[in-house]
C-alpha cells in the first residue's frame, strides 16, 4: 500500500514516465531480434542466418573425433624404471593423503611424471596429491611439453573424482607464461585416453571463459553446461554476448540474467524488457533486481516500481537489492520522503533492511541539507547493529561539508579513525573540498598534509578540489604550482582541473590566460566542454566584450558542442547588463525559432532590464510569450513585475501580482516591499501600506531609512511615543549595520587594490 503511495506521489509530480514498449520486432525464437550491430542499436527487421560455413554452436554437422593418445616412450630403460619406482613409492606411501620422502627426485623429469599417473589412478586420495606431485617440477619461463601433459593427464583423472582439485590444476596449469593454446591441445589430446567425461571441458571452460574454445568443443560434439557457458558470456563484449546467448543450445536463469545486465549496462533497457518478455526460463529475483536497476539507471520510476509489485506478486522473496536502486533514485531526485515510504513498505513486506539501504536515505537526506534526519538514519543504523563502513561515513561528511559544519565534519572523520576504518582518497577530498568551498585553504592543506602522512595518495580530484579553491581566493600562481607538482607525481590534469583553472582565472579578471588555457587544454587532448565555454562567456559578458561573447557561442555550435540553457542565459544576462536590451530580445526569438526552449532565468533576465527602462509595455509583451510556452513564473518573477510597475506607478498591476504570488506562497524581497509601500503611501493608500509594513518588520526584512522615516513621523504624530522609540532603534540599528558594511567593503577593495 505504501509503495502504491509512493508511485502516485511520484506519478503527480513526473509525467515523463511511461510503460515500456518493446524496440525492436519479435523474429522467431527467443532474443533472435536483438540487433548486434553496434551502429544502429534501432535497426529494424532480423538478423540474417549464419553461412552454411558458419563455426555456429548450433551447427548440426557430424562432430570431429578427438584424436588417440599416444603415450611418449622412454629414452631409456632407466627412464621406465623411474617412472615404476615414482608411481611404487606413491602407492606405498604408509600416508596416503601426502607425498612420501623422493630420495631420487634430483634424477626425475616430467617424463617420468607422465609416464607414472596412468600408474597412479587406483590410487584412493589421487586428487589430493596431484598438485603436490605435479609442483615438485619447476615450469621456468617455457615449461617442457611434457610437463604441460601431465597437468592435463592430472587434471583429467581428477575431474570425477574431485572438481574442486582438478580445478586447481587447470588454474595452475593456465598460470604458465606459454601460450594458453599450448596447454588446451595437451587437454584435448589426452581427453580421450583419460576423461571421456565432459565434467573435465566445464572445468576448462569455468577456468578460461573464451568463445573461441567453447566453439571448438562443439565442434569435437561436446555440449558445455549451462554454467560453463555462462563464464564465457558474462565476459564478452555486448555484441558478441548477444550472438553467442542466440547460438547457446541450452540456457538457464543466469544466462538471461547475464545478458539483461549487459543490455541495461548499456541503455538498451527496451531491448532487455523484450528479452525479459521472451524468457524461457522463469525469473528469479536476480533477473528482477537487473530489470529494477535498469529502470532507475534511466529514471524510469514507475516502471521500476510495478517491477518491484510484480516481483512479490510472483511470490518471489524480496530483498533490499532491488528497493535500493528505487530508493537511490528517489533521493537522487531530491524526493526523500517517497523513499522513506518505500522504505516503510520493505519493512512491511518483511523486508530486512541492509547497511546499503540506511546509506542511501542517509546520504539523500545530506544532499536535501536535512542534517538531523540522516543524523537519526545513521543513529538508527547502528543500533540495529548494522556497522556503518566508509561508503556511510564519507556521505555523513559530505552532507556536513555541503552544510558548512566542517568542524562536525573533522570529527566524524576522527570517529572512523578510532574505529579502525580505513578511510581513503575519497573521503579526505571530500572534507578537503568542503573547506576549499568556503574559502578555508589553511585548513584544506592541513587535512591534505594529514591524508599524506597516513599514507594515503592524493589523486586528481583532491589537487582539483585545492586548485578550484585557491582560484576562487584568486591565488592562481599557486594553483599552477599545485597542477605542476600534480603532474610531476604521474597524475593527468583531466577536464574538471582545467575547468577549475578556467574559472578561477575568470574570476581572478585574467581572461586572455583563461582563453589560452583552454588553447592548452584542447592542445593536451582534452576538448573544452559546455562549462569551459560557458564560463568564458560569463566573464568576457562581464567584461562587457559581448561581441566576443557572442562569437565563442558560435564557435561551440561550429564544434557541435551543444550549449545548456545556462549558456544562454549569461549571454542573456551580458546582453542585459550592458544596456543591449534589444541584443538580448534577439536572442530570445532566436532561440525560439531554434526549439530552444528558455526558462523562468532567461524571461526574467529581460523583463528586470525593461522594468529598469521603465518600459512596462515590452515587460507584459515578454511576460505573456513566457506563459504562452508553459514557463512558470517563480519568486524573482513576481518581485522583478512588482518593483516595475511600482516604479512606473501601476498601483493596480502592482497589487494584482503581489495578491498572484501570496497565492502561489511566495515571499515579497525587501526591496520589493519598499516599492510596494512607497507607491500606495503616494496613492493615499495608507492603512494597507501600514499593513506591508508591520508584515515586513515581522518577517525581519529591513525597509530603506525613507521608509522608516515616514512611519516615524506618522507615528510621532499618533502621539504614540512607543511606537516612535521603538522605530528610531530600529533605523539607527539599520543605518549602523549598514555603514559597518560599507567601511568594511571600501577597506577590501583598497586592501585588494594594494
Amino acid at each position: 500500500m505504501l509503495l502504491r503511495r509512493a508511485v502516485a506521489a511520484v506519478a503527480q509530480r513526473s509525467s515523463r514516465l511511461s510503460h515500456s514498449r518493446p524496440l525492436l520486432r519479435r523474429a522467431g525464437p527467443a532474443c533472435s531480434s536483438l540487433t548486434t550491430t553496434t551502429t544502429s542499436q534501432h535497426r529494424h527487421g532480423r538478423r540474417r542466418a549464419p553461412p552454411a560455413e558458419s563455426n555456429a554452436l548450433t551447427t548440426t554437422a557430424a562432430p570431429r573425433p578427438f584424436p588417440d593418445y599416444s603415450p611418449p616412450r622412454p629414452d631409456s630403460p632407466a627412464d621406465d624404471d623411474l617412472a615404476r619406482r615414482l608411481a611404487a613409492a606413491v602407492l606405498s606411501s604408509p600416508n596416503p593423503g601426502s607425498l612420501p620422502p623422493l630420495p631420487f627426485l634430483p634424477l626425475l623429469r616430467p617424463l617420468h611424471l607422465l609416464l607414472a599417473l596412468p600408474l597412479l589412478a587406483s590410487h584412493p586420495h589421487l586428487p589430493t596429491i596431484l598438485l603436490p606431485l605435479l609442483l615438485l617440477f619447476p615450469s621456468g619461463p617455457r615449461p617442457h611439453p611434457h610437463l604441460l601433459q601431465s597437468f592435463a593427464v592430472a587434471a583429467h583423472l581428477a575431474a570425477v573424482r574431485d572438481p574442486g582439485a582438478a580445478r586447481a590444476i587447470l588454474v595452475r596449469a593456465l598460470r604458465f607464461p606459454s601460450p594458453h593454446r599450448h596447454f588446451v591441445e595437451q587437454f584435448i589430446s589426452t581427453y580421450k585416453a583419460f576423461s571421456s567425461d565432459p565434467v573435465s571441458f566445464d572445468l576448462l571452460l569455468l577456468c578460461l571463459p573464451s568463445a573461441p574454445l567453447l566453439l571448438r568443443l562443439r565442434q569435437y560434439g561436446i555440449s558445455p553446461s549451462p554454467e560453463s557457458c555462462n563464464a564465457v558470456l558474462c565476459r564478452l563484449p555486448l555484441d558478441e554476448a548477444v550472438q553467442l546467448f542466440q547460438e547457446l543450445p541450452e540456457k538457464n536463469t543466469c544466462s538471461y540474467n547475464i545478458l539483461l545486465k549487459a543490455l541495461c549496462t548499456a541503455g538498451r533497457i527496451k531491448d532487455a524488457h523484450q528479452l525479459f518478455d521472451e524468457m524461457a526460463s522463469p525469473p528469479d529475483v536476480v533477473t528482477y533486481g537487473i530489470m529494477v536497476h535498469g529502470y532507475c539507471t534511466l529514471s524510469e520510476l514507475e516502471t521500476a516500481i510495478k517491477l518491484l509489485s510484480e516481483m512479490a506478486a510472483r511470490g518471489l522473496e524480496l530483498n533490499p537489492v532491488a528497493y535500493t536502486s528505487v530508493i537511490a533514485l528517489l533521493c537522487d531526485e531530491g524526493q526523500v520522503s517517497d523513499a522513506v515510504r518505500v522504505v516503510e513498505d520493505m519493512v512491511m513486506h518483511g523486508v530486512v533492511l541492509d547497511a546499503a539501504v540506511f546509506t542511501t536515505v542517509m546520504s539523500g537526506f545530506c544532499r536535501k541539507g536535512d542534517l538531523a534526519a540522516a543524523r537519526n538514519w545513521f543513529d538508527e543504523m547502528q543500533k540495529r547493529g548494522l556497522a556503518a563502513d566508509g561508503v556511510t561515513y564519507t556521505a555523513l561528511i559530505n552532507g556536513l561539508c555541503r552544510a558548512g559544519k566542517l568542524k562536525e565534519a573533522e570529527r566524524v572523520l576522527q570517529e572512523m579513525e578510532d574505529k579502525g576504518l580505513d578511510v581513503d582518497a575519497v573521503t579526505y577530498t571530500v572534507l578537503i573540498d568542503g573547506y576549499c568551498k568556503v574559502g578555508k585553504m589553511t585548513e584544506a592543506f592541513l587535512v591534505h598534509n594529514k591524508m599524506v602522512q597516513k599514507r594515503v595518495t592524493p589523486n586528481v580530484v583532491t589537487y582539483t578540489a585545492l586548485s578550484d579553491g585557491l582560484c576562487k581566493q584568486g591565488d592562481v600562481c599557486a594553483a599552477n604550482e599545485l597542477l605542476h607538482e600534480m603532474c610531476s607525481k604521474g597524475l593527468e590534469l583531466n577536464i574538471f582541473t582545467y575547468n577549475s583553472l578556467i574559472n578561477g582565472l575568470c574570476k581572478a579578471g585574467n581572461l586572455e590566460q583563461a582563453m589560452r588555457t583552454m588553447i592548452d587544454m584542447d592542445e593536451a587532448g582534452l576538448k573544452p566542454d559546455v562549462y569551459t565555454y560557458t564560463t568564458i562567456i560569463g566573464a568576457l559578458c562581464q567584461s562587457k566584450e559581448l561581441d566576443r561573447a557572442h562569437s565563442l557561442l558560435q564557435e561551440m555550435l561550429d564544434k557541435g558542442i551543444k550549449p545548456t540553457i545556462v549558456t544562454y542565459n549569461v549571454l542573456m544576462n551580458g546582453f542585459c547588463m550592458s544596456g543591449r536590451v534589444e541584443g538580448g530580445k534577439r536572442l530570445l526569438e532566436w532561440m525560439l525559432e531554434k526549439n530552444i526552449h528558455p526558462n523562468t532565468t532567461t524571461y526574467n533576465s529581460l523583463m528586470k532590464q525593461y522594468c529598469i527602462e521603465k518600459n512596462m509595455k515590452s515587460t507584459t509583451e515578454i511576460y505573456k510569450g513566457m506563459l504562452s510556452q508553459e514557463v512558470v513564473p517563480n519568486e524573482n518573477t513576481y518581485n522583478i513585475l512588482i518593483k516595475g510597475h511600482c516604479k512606473a506607478r501601476n498601483m493596480k498591476e502592482a497589487l494584482y501580482f503581489h495578491s498572484e504570488m501570496i497565492e502561489k506562497g511566495f515571499r515579497l524581497t525587501a526591496s520589493s516591499y519598499n516599492a510596494l509601500i512607497r507607491l500606495l503611501n503616494k496613492k493615499k493608500k495608507f492603512t494597507e501600506a501600514r499593513r506591508l509594513f508591520e508584515k515586513m518588520r515581522k518577517e525581519r526584512l529591513t525597509a530603506e531609512p525613507d521608509v522608516y522615516n515616514f512611519y516615524i513621523d506618522l507615528s510621532f504624530n499618533e502621539d504614540n511615543l512607543e511606537s516612535t522609540l521603538a522605530l528610531c532603534d530600529e533605523l539607527v540599528e539599520v543605518t549602523l549595520v549598514k555603514s559597518i558594511a560599507d567601511t568594511d567593503d571600501d577597506f577590501a577593495e583598497e586592501h585588494i587594490c594594494k
